[in-house]
């Protein structure tokens, strides 16, 4: 599908959709605790149907209604007669669940499309290698076979967080005590945070002290009721929209909370930006935005709309730190960078870092998403402030991980043509 975006200001309110982050920690340990929980407040994007199909395998009964999901979780690890899990294309689900699934000793074979397989995964492939396991890693799938055990594991702190949750979800549940050790430079921490929050609601207790997790073996999850809360990954394409276009209102956002992505309300003011905090969420004012050095080591998911609002910035802007941004849907180091040269903007590309020179409106034309989700919205973002219309190709990304994201523009004043390939 494309999407036609023609530019007008836009303004008002939006509810944020809730954090994709902290629903596949929920469902994961709700999945794996005997009896029933309810998640209230979660959106069914690819990415969260792909956890919840993949913890069926286990067993695992799910009853999906529009604003809550109900789980009849499981505390043995047992396949069904099917070993195929389908992760789509969630880096999320494929990295949480490896240890998870590897507990149940059987082969097991993760499926998804072939993109998610070209991510990262040596951390994985590595650990199995010492434990003496199967892990075979082909185009469009890994095999693994073999139980995890306790032990001592050091993980590098500067790859994905996600397996460093994976591992912390796995390791409670075995026979004997863990270690995690995290060595070297520790990036985007917070998500494993996020990860210890969603233990301790579970009852499942890990103790951190310096960069390393001390896990106590045998320990059961039980069962309770959460509300997601909103997703700051979301908010700041609102938050930029806000201050590129008209006043908006995002509401369904904590001020406090352990979400990397929350760094977006500090670089927001880090560049004039205008933030109001309500009793039910955030105002972002339309403000006139200068340049900034920007450090994205924390928050990899917000640079491609940080560099929208260092496109329309007076001066210069450094989005530094970002040699992440290679491992995610796209390259997303260099599809910002394609971007942004295709709206206009003088753009650098270094090893990894974004030199930009903002100017005062945006080209329009045809822009491809490259099936990226937050390359999508970014470029919808932009469209409110492009001088003729915006054609975003391959736009159904959004899928992902905001389904309605498109419907949300359109009650903020978008107007947006829908055209079928």
């Amino acid at each position: 599908m494309n999407v036609m975006i023609h530019p007008t200001e836009l303004k008002g309110s939006v509810n944020i959709p809730p954090s994709k982050s902290q629903s596949h920690r929920a469902i994961i340990a709700a999945s794996l605790s005997k009896g029933k929980s309810v998640i209230s407040n979660i959106v069914y994007s690819e990415d969260i149907l792909a956890t919840i199909g993949a913890m069926e395998k286990l067993g695992v009964k799910f009853v999906k209604n529009t604003h809550h999901l109900t789980v009849i979780g499981v505390q043995r690890i047992s396949l069904s007669d099917d070993n195929f899990v389908e992760c789509n294309e969630s880096g999320s689900t494929l990295r949480f669940l490896i240890p998870i699934f590897s507990l149940s000793r059987d082969k097991v074979v993760f499926t998804g499309k072939r993109s998610l397989f070209k991510r990262p995964m040596n951390i994985y492939e590595e650990l199995f290698e010492k434990l003496n396991l199967i892990y075979q890693k082909n185009e469009d799938s890994i095999i693994v076979s073999g139980a995890l055990t306790s032990g001592v594991y050091e993980i590098p702190g500067n790859i994905s967080s996600q397996f460093i949750s994976g591992l912390l979800f796995a390791l409670p549940m075995v026979k004997g005590d863990s270690k995690i050790v995290i060595t070297g430079k520790y990036e985007s921490k917070q998500y494993v945070d996020m990860t210890m929050d969603t233990l301790k609601q579970f009852h499942v207790m890990v103790e951190e002290i310096g960069n390393e997790y001390i896990i106590k073996g045998n320990q059961s999850y039980k069962s309770c009721n959460v509300t997601i809360e909103g997703d700051y990954s979301q908010l700041a394409f609102f938050g930029v929209l806000g201050t590129i276009s008209g006043d908006v209102f995002c509401r369904r956002i904590p001020f406090e909370s352990h979400q990397p992505d929350r760094l977006i309300l500090e670089y927001l003011q880090k560049m004039g930006g205008k933030i109001e905090l309500k009793e039910n969420g955030i105002i972002i004012r339309k403000a006139n935005t200068i340049g900034a050095v920007l450090d994205v080591s924390q928050c990899p998911d917000i640079a491609p709309i940080l560099g929208i609002l260092a496109g329309i910035s007076e001066g210069k802007t450094l989005i530094i730190n970002a040699q992440r941004l290679k491992m995610k849907e796209s390259n997303r180091l260099l599809s910002t960078y394609e971007t942004l040269k295709s709206l206009g903007v003088e753009v650098t590309m270094n090893e990894d870092s974004l030199e930009i020179i903002g100017r005062s409106t945006f080209e329009g034309g045809v822009f491809d998403s490259f099936q990226d989700h937050r390359i999508a919205m970014s470029i919808a973002i932009a469209a409110s402030r492009a001088n003729r219309n915006v054609l975003i190709t391959n736009a159904e990304a959004v899928n992902k991980s905001y389904p309605d994201f498109y419907k949300d523009l359109e009650k903020l004043g978008a107007k947006i043509e829908y055209i079928e390939e």
